[in-house]
């Protein structure tokens, strides 16, 4: 049902600090829907790259099994407490480990993708764009940094519920990108949000026509990891694009 290109690569400035990459994506398929997450740990957290997978597959697992298992739900609902599932398994992690829960302090962003509806829950920076069949790209959910720019809310804060935000419409997308805060500098327009055409459309034109769907992800490493993606931004990237095929 979909074409998927995902990938997460560590920035130049985490290599030369020696820290690991402490972005994380997570991706579901479910019949003609597709679930995505992605979630950028904070670098000031000690474990944030653990922060930031569990809480990406913690709050998938929990929509793909709420669509399954409910025919009458509440969409907007659902994705609230999937971040509270996602957040309550960041406390017990941290319990078990003995440590402070800010020290897996993490974003999360999720995207739910029906042929007739789309639905995004996000706290934090990164954002998400949709793709059209006319070729048009609008961004669906934009970064928050909170006052600043160098700062953002995590999923581990007191008041995750306050920012956490809910988005959804019935429309039918031709793709969908999730991007980290690493990657937004190259694909939306930083005063206004706006998605540029520019970027997406060589990236869709590629991943709907590639025909060894098995090397997408390869192949969206060496791209992200390229000297030009690599100049414009020291941070971790990740970027998760999945195009309906036709």
């Amino acid at each position: 049902m979909w074409h998927v290109a995902k990938a997460s690569v560590i920035g130049t400035s985490h290599q030369r600090m020696s820290l690991p990459c402490q972005d994380s994506h997570y991706v579901l398929q479910q019949g003609d829907t597709i679930i995505i997450a992605v979630s950028d740990g904070l670098g000031s957290a000690a474990h944030s790259e653990q922060g930031s997978a569990l809480a990406c597959t913690t709050a998938v697992e929990f929509i793909s099994q709420t669509l399954a298992q409910t025919a009458t739900r509440n969409d907007e609902h659902m994705c609230q407490q999937a971040f509270t599932e996602a957040r309550n398994a960041l406390v017990a992690l941290a319990t078990s480990q003995g440590k402070e829960l800010r020290d897996f302090a993490c974003t999360l962003v999720v995207a739910v993708i029906t042929p007739t509806v789309w639905m995004i829950q996000h706290i934090g920076d990164g954002a998400v764009v949709g793709m059209y069949a006319d070729g048009a790209v609008r961004t669906l959910s934009s970064p928050d940094n909170g006052e600043f720019i160098n700062s953002t809310y995590p999923l581990t804060s007191s008041d995750y519920q306050t920012q956490m935000r809910f988005m959804a419409q019935h429309e039918a997308l031709a793709g969908i990108a999730v991007v980290s805060d690493g990657v937004q500098p190259m694909c939306i327009n930083y005063k206004t949000s706006a998605a540029f055409p520019g970027f997406f459309s060589p990236l869709t034109t590629w991943l709907s026509g590639l025909k060894e769907l098995s090397r997408a992800d390869s192949i969206l490493t060496t791209m992200l990891d390229s000297p030009q993606f690599r100049l414009k931004s020291d941070d971790d990237m990740t970027l998760v694009l999945a195009i309906r095929a036709s």
